[in-house]
């Protein structure tokens, strides 16, 4: 046997559960097909349960020295301004939802890998082949081969991991577009998110390190390929903002989609975040939904190669769990996808009332900051997982 266990995917979930399994004293092996880094930002957006997490591996405070705290979220409407979603007074150490670009992220838990002598980590291999029995995985593609007890996918919504298993899975499209860039930010906005649903399409807006600033627009149609110039046009039309189009960096158009894996483990083989389970990255739940896939697995896997706990009663707890957690945050994306998205005046005035009235000014108001920093999802860290579960997690004191 080469290895404890073997990941397929280097993206957070797989580098973060790399990292907490090495901790714990496994030989663990992760695998990429991708070469070199990614090209630009993909999520930002890291939530209070997810920088408790990152705790566990001595990270929380450099993540926070890297990033951009963001206390308050702005919501504008047809009508005006409508009021403001706070994290001020949510419960716990981290009062913010933090916005640092993934390609830190990626590079902050690679180098805490890299101080794992039991972690080795390996780029440019696609696995093409899985076999198992019931003792080991064997994993195989592009004149690479290994060996482990446990094979984790966490090569994303498109994994060939799940592929390989013919992992039954459902999903559709959200049937809307969004064109997203980052800018040089010489706004007034300061460290704050601000938001516009308009009757002409949604505009969001959150600060990034260095000095710059990301702009997610709406559009009515795919939009694989825009002049430059474009998102600033849009964003001048519907919030009143000019962005000069010579300071846009990088530019990407994407469709949402949703997506659930019936069950996220068969046999040796396991599925982990996106792998598992997908959502709309507005709202920013997705990565944030697999690193606590990854700290729930983390327990699990040391159960079993540890302290001898039994597999399946383990995997089928992690099965029943992150399917809880992860349905709640893809309703709760389908749910902001439809409020967000409605166009057209009579539309966009009902949504007005509602968010003013109801969500940001009304009885709901205190329940926002909570919602939206992800403290209200079912089984959503380890500390809110049943306890008949927890507990064979846990070692004894």
């Amino acid at each position: 046997m080469n290895h404890d266990i073997a990941i397929v995917g280097a993206g957070p979930a797989g580098l973060l559960l790399a990292g907490l399994l090495g901790q714990g004293g496994l030989r663990v092996l992760i695998v990429d097909k991708r070469a070199g880094p990614l090209a630009h930002s993909q999520a930002i957006g890291i939530t209070p349960p997810s920088l408790e997490i990152l705790a566990r591996l001595g990270l929380d405070a450099e993540f926070v020295r890297r990033g951009v705290p963001i206390r308050d979220c702005h919501v504008h409407g047809r009508s005006g301004y409508l009021g403001c979603a706070s994290f001020r007074e949510i419960p716990g150490a981290h009062r913010h939802i933090l916005s640092l670009p993934q390609q830190v992220t990626l590079s902050l838990l690679e180098s805490k890998i890299a101080t794992m002598p039991n972690v080795e980590l390996h780029r440019g291999i696609e696995v093409t082949r899985i076999g198992q029995d019931a003792e080991r995985v064997a994993l195989s593609g592009g004149g690479f081969s290994s060996t482990a007890r446990w094979l984790v996918g966490c090569d994303g919504h498109r994994s060939r991991v799940r592929e390989l298993i013919q992992m039954r899975c459902k999903g559709a499209s959200y049937g809307c577009h969004f064109l997203m860039g980052d800018f040089t930010d010489r706004t007034t906005l300061g460290d704050e998110a601000h938001l516009w649903f308009t009757h002409e399409g949604a505009v969001e807006s959150f600060p990034l390190p260095g000095g710059r600033r990301r702009w997610i627009v709406q559009t009515a149609q795919a939009m694989p390929e825009t002049e430059r110039g474009f998102i600033s046009g849009i964003v001048r039309e519907r919030t009143g903002l000019d962005l000069p189009a010579g300071d846009q960096h990088n530019q990407s158009p994407f469709s949402p989609r949703w997506m659930q894996a019936g069950q996220y483990h068969d046999g040796r083989v396991i599925l982990c975040g996106d792998a598992a389970h997908l959502m709309s990255p507005i709202g920013g739940q997705g990565m944030n939904t697999g690193w606590a896939d990854a700290e729930f697995l983390a327990g699990a896997l040391l159960a079993i190669e540890q302290r001898g706990q039994p597999a399946l009663p383990l995997l089928e707890a992690y099965d029943h769990c992150r399917h809880r957690a992860s349905n709640a945050a893809i309703r709760r994306a389908a749910l902001g996808m439809w409020l967000g998205t409605r166009t057209g005046r009579a539309q966009s005035w009902l949504r007005d009332v509602f968010l003013r009235e109801l969500v940001l000014k009304g009885p709901l108001s205190r329940r926002v900051g909570p919602h939206f920093a992800m403290l209200t999802i079912p089984c959503g860290t380890l500390a809110q997982v049943p306890e008949k579960d927890r507990a064979r997690l846990t070692p004894a004191a």
